[in-house]
């Protein structure tokens, strides 16, 4: 079981919406919004133990044994983070983004389409990665990769829905 006062310190960091499951370890995610090192300095700064930090967030000791604590990314921020990044389209790129957008601190509302286009690129990219991990430090290099073999690459998948939107 989640602790009420770690719940209560994640949610007083600002745009922080945590959401707990019962699972064995405990496992406390968020959409979009902050890092997982602004996460984790709220709960050391609140007396908590954080350890083993990754990507998206890092392990607390709650007691009895840790709990995982994480930012998720919605899908729509994530292709749009992708498809507006500025590096390569290339692994080395999709990992440079992956770097970027783990450390920083997002929207709590995540960002949305902006164009009609836009909107049926990211419908278009989403539809392609069932079963992608939205949290995971592999997400950029998932989406990177399906979108060179589906529509060879970023160009390819902007000029598809470019074309298609009336």
């Amino acid at each position: 079981m989640t602790p009420a006062r770690l719940l209560a310190v994640l949610a007083g960091v600002p745009g922080l919406h945590p959401h707990t499951d019962q699972r064995v370890p405990p496992i406390i995610t968020w959409d979009d919004g902050p890092s997982g090192s602004t996460a984790a300095a709220a709960l050391t700064a609140a007396g908590f133990a954080v350890t083993e930090p990754f990507w998206a967030g890092a392990l607390v000791d709650v007691g009895v044994e840790p709990c995982v604590f994480q930012r998720v990314l919605r899908p729509e921020t994530a292709a749009l983070l992708w498809l507006h990044s500025t590096g390569p389209d290339t692994p080395d790129g999709d990992a440079a983004l992956a770097q970027r957008v783990f450390a920083a601190d997002l929207p709590a509302e995540g960002h949305r389409p902006a164009t009609h286009t836009e909107e049926l690129a990211v419908h278009l990219l989403i539809g392609e990665l069932t079963g992608t991990d939205f949290g995971g430090d592999d997400l950029f290099a998932r989406i990177g990769t399906t979108v060179r073999r589906v529509f060879g690459g970023r160009p390819g998948l902007v000029e598809l829905a470019g074309r298609a939107v009336i």
